[in-house]
């Protein structure tokens, strides 16, 4: 028997234990366009956040160099992130009945293991440059406030962060992970199901 499957012969033969097809296509379309406008308001956001910094630092006319530094690794976590994330664009094609079983699943573990990197290893960059980021750049500006102050924004700002780091991005993760885990498992099934 032939490792690819054609979806749309097997459709058109009406097979009544064949599962279906057209849903799980419709459901791999459904998570990569939501993927697919999630990258672009993220695009637009951060894009937003770099011009934004950019005229704070233009405006401000920061003197001290860690406050220079600190808006050079925001812009450079930004940047490495935005570039990093576009490269899912090319996976998330929209998929038809006649691509074969194993191409599709094929694809969507590339998916998988992509989104798995960017969210291990780029996002625990971005945190990291973010977060050394805002705290060199905070110096400048706390450092004029009195110790009440400078500990109430540190304090909120990296109260916020961690909020971010360990419960939104946590939330995040599990959620993308459950939606592609469902598709391939029904696509693992098709498979198992068409070889026997």
């Amino acid at each position: 028997m032939s490792n690819n499957i054609d979806f749309k012969e097997l459709w058109n033969r009406g097979k009544a234990s064949a599962p279906d097809v057209s849903e799980i296509f419709a459901k791999a379309d459904r998570l990569n366009r939501k993927i697919r406008n999630k990258i672009l308001r993220g695009n637009i956001i951060l894009s937003l956040t770099i011009v934004l910094t950019a005229f704070i630092w233009w405006y401000y006319q920061p003197q001290m160099i860690t406050t220079k530094i600190g808006l050079i690794l925001m812009i450079i976590a930004i940047v490495v992130f935005l570039v990093t994330t576009n490269q899912l664009f090319p996976l998330l094609t929209k998929t038809n009945e006649e691509t074969d079983s194993r191409r599709f699943l094929a694809q969507m573990i590339r998916i998988k293991h992509k989104q798995e990197f960017l969210n291990k290893t780029m996002l625990t960059g971005y945190y990291i440059f973010l977060s050394v980021g805002i705290s060199l750049y905070m110096i400048e500006y706390a450092r004029r406030g009195s110790l009440i102050f400078q500990l109430s924004a540190y304090g909120l700002t990296f109260a916020w962060i961690a909020f971010n780091w360990f419960y939104v991005r946590t939330k995040t993760i599990k959620k993308q992970q459950r939606a592609i885990n469902d598709i391939i498992t029904k696509l693992e099934e098709v498979d198992k199901q068409l070889l026997d």
